[in-house]
């Protein structure tokens, strides 16, 4: 699953994340929808672009899948933003045009516990991962930036979620965040051909166990 808006769309450093499984045949009229919803939730909360849409490229079973995400200051502030959005005439003509078009999946609630942020319109590499030890793990983080810093990657920025709500099997959400696909492809490359984190991933494999990944980016207009 994906995710990620700019980090700085909200000053908190524990944000809430809401991912939003989405199913419809017309994504373009979607996106463009979405857009539509945006202004109005601007308009009413002074929220810029807090809608984001996804879409899935090599994830598996979410492989061209489409996922909204939003971000919020903390989990309250996700029920605080829909009270705020109640008799809104304007906002409930536009849920008519959405239920034409599309059908709501699964939803999940992630807290943050590293946030170096995202690229707007980029593209990110997500890992699902069952964490032991948070703490470690977090330090193990730092290592990997490292690694990636010293070989032609300091534009990566590395997030972790942990999954507060609708948990499945992973406990925590990786974010390899890129500006494009072909900047992600590039990472993977390296990984794989040179054998970039051998040493990391047996170190790491103590505390932690992957679930599934994927590569998603960015469709918001």
């Amino acid at each position: 699953m994906l995710a990620m808006a700019s980090g700085t769309v909200f000053a908190d450093s524990k944000p809430a994340m809401v991912v939003q499984v989405v199913k419809t045949d017309v994504p373009d009229t979607y996106v463009d929808l979405i857009a539509k919803d945006n202004a109005l939730i601007k308009a009413r909360t002074g929220v810029d672009r807090l809608l984001h849409v996804w879409e899935g490229d090599f994830a598996g079973e979410n492989s061209h899948g489409i996922f909204v995400v939003s971000w919020y200051p903390s989990a309250a502030a996700i029920y605080q933003s829909r009270q705020k959005m109640k008799d809104y005439p304007e906002l409930d003509s536009l849920m008519f045009q959405f239920r034409g078009i599309r059908h709501l999946g699964p939803s999940y609630l992630y807290k943050s516990v590293r946030n170096d942020g995202m690229y707007e319109g980029g593209a990110v590499f997500d890992t699902g991962i069952i964490c032991t030890d948070e703490e470690a793990y977090l330090k193990a983080l730092d290592g990997l930036k490292e690694i990636l810093d010293a070989n032609g990657f300091k534009d990566v920025r590395i997030n972790l979620w942990r999954t507060a709500a609708g948990r499945t099997t992973a406990t925590h959400l990786v974010v390899l965040s890129l500006p494009s696909q072909s900047r992600v492809a590039e990472l993977l490359d390296t990984i794989w051909d040179k054998a970039l984190l051998k040493d990391w991933n047996e170190a790491a494999a103590k505390i932690r166990t992957t679930v599934g990944n994927g590569i998603y980016h960015e469709i918001t207009k």
